[in-house]
């Protein structure tokens, strides 16, 4: 039945308008135009133009007294099933226990936003008990000024003491925001209590973790229900001017620490190894939104000298590349491949070729070197037959695509076959500038 509210019941139609706001007050933000998105549907790893890693241990902990160590290895953070998938680990020596390690990835200088409406979904592990998962943001200008003066916004935290405790740290989300007010920390956050918890287990299952974020007022939300809010408007919040600045997004978890006040690895209790699945991060406008930094460009970025390194493909063992980018004498780019590969009767041999890049990819004419003894150097015994040709497409500074057609010799002499689209991650390279551009 449909029911009309009558004008001649005022108090009726303006309790209901009430009932409306507040419904509306309490439930996710308008979401205007996506703006931003990782999907995380592609490559192996997160995608570098975006993503960096802290790495190690930290000061104290990450200031935390947090036990974990932080890596950039697949084995704490990997793409899988359009999931980016953080993992916990634990490192033992025989049966005792030794440590763990865990990633955090931070879009620092690379993807930055000023107000917005943030989410992310995720499926959260098991806590119980000890660790430690956060989606939130940093001021951009962390290195430069460090912490609180940067500026913090905690969209998520889960882990929390109190509802250890309790024995409801898989139904408590934590939000806050942690500024500097007159040189000391300041912070604002949600209040825990057990009558504020959720009424089922959120681990196992994806929630849809958001933040409004505007001028006036920083709102999150759990699965579109609105759990904390703050008023940031100057006139409320007079010194808190870290919060109306370019932020940008962290996603970790940790291991004991001050939350979870959790000090020693036997207290950790969590089933282990532990994952964190996020599947998407968007970023939508909500009338107030700037975004910024270098991974904004559309499409893989330019090959550049910091792609060069050694390049291989995980499930192939004893065989790879060596690629190298740089200028020629009169400053057009070159790029030299080196290919360590093997015979079809398991003798190693190895190919040298040259190619110049091309926006993201570079095609490489190979050549055999035939005739080589090992301790001796004569070129005059050596045959250079053609290697035939190879194709470099790089989605990123840290994943890539081969493909590769042998050459009459090396179809008959090697036993080389067609090569299509072999994923190829970046084993280890050295720092180099981005661009050939000075």
């Amino acid at each position: 039945m449909k029911r009309l509210l009558s004008a001649s019941t005022p108090s009726t139609f303006h309790s209901a308008l009430a009932a409306l706001a507040l419904l509306l007050a309490q439930t996710a933000g308008a979401q205007g135009q996506l703006l931003w998105s990782d999907e995380f549907d592609s490559g192996t790893r997160p995608d570098s133009t975006i993503w960096s890693y802290d790495i190690g241990t930290g000061n104290n902990g990450w200031g935390n007294w947090e036990l974990q160590e932080y890596t950039d290895s697949i084995d704490n953070a990997r793409i899988e099933d359009d999931n980016l998938v953080i993992t916990v680990r634990e490192r033992r020596v025989g049966a005792n226990r030794t440590g763990f390690t865990s990633a955090r990835l931070r879009t620092q200088d690379k993807l930055m936003f000023q107000y917005g409406y943030i989410e992310a979904r995720i499926k959260m592990p098991d806590l119980s008990d000890g660790l430690w998962p956060a989606f939130w943001t940093l001021g951009n200008n962390f290195s430069e000024v460090g912490w609180p003066a940067c500026g913090e916004l905690d969209i998520l935290e889960m882990g929390w003491r109190d509802a250890i405790r309790d024995g409801l740290v898989n139904r408590w989300v934590s939000s806050a925001a942690h500024w500097q007010h007159q040189g000391n920390h300041a912070v604002f956050g949600r209040t825990y209590s057990p009558g504020l918890t959720e009424p089922a287990d959120l681990n196992g299952e994806y929630h849809l973790f958001s933040m409004d974020w505007t001028p006036d007022r920083v709102t999150t939300y759990l699965d579109g229900k609105q759990i904390w809010t703050m008023d940031i408007h100057p006139a409320s919040c007079t010194d808190c001017q870290e919060l109306h600045q370019p932020h940008f997004i962290i996603l970790n978890v940790a291991v004991g620490g001050t939350y979870p006040g959790i000090q020693h690895q036997s207290q950790v209790t969590a089933p282990l190894p532990a994952e964190m699945k996020v599947d998407y991060v968007r970023i939508y406008d909500n009338g107030h939104t700037q975004l910024s930094g270098s991974g904004l460009q559309s499409g893989p970025p330019d090959i550049g000298p910091a792609h060069s390194g050694s390049w291989y493909q995980p499930l192939q063992d004893g065989h790879g590349f060596s690629l190298e980018f740089g200028l020629q004498p009169d400053g057009t780019p070159l790029a030299v491949a080196y290919w360590y590969t093997y015979d079809d009767t398991g003798n190693p041999i190895f190919m040298i070729g040259t190619g110049v890049p091309e926006a993201n990819r570079v095609t490489i004419d190979f050549v055999s070197p035939v005739g080589m003894v090992y301790g001796e150097f004569d070129p005059a015994s050596v045959v250079e037959e053609s290697g035939g040709t190879g194709v470099f497409e790089f989605e990123d500074r840290e994943n890539a695509t081969f493909s590769y057609t042998p050459s009459e010799f090396t179809a008959e002499a090697w036993g080389h076959t067609p090569i299509d689209a072999l994923p190829l991650l970046k084993l280890f390279g050295v720092p180099a500038p981005d661009s050939f551009q000075p």
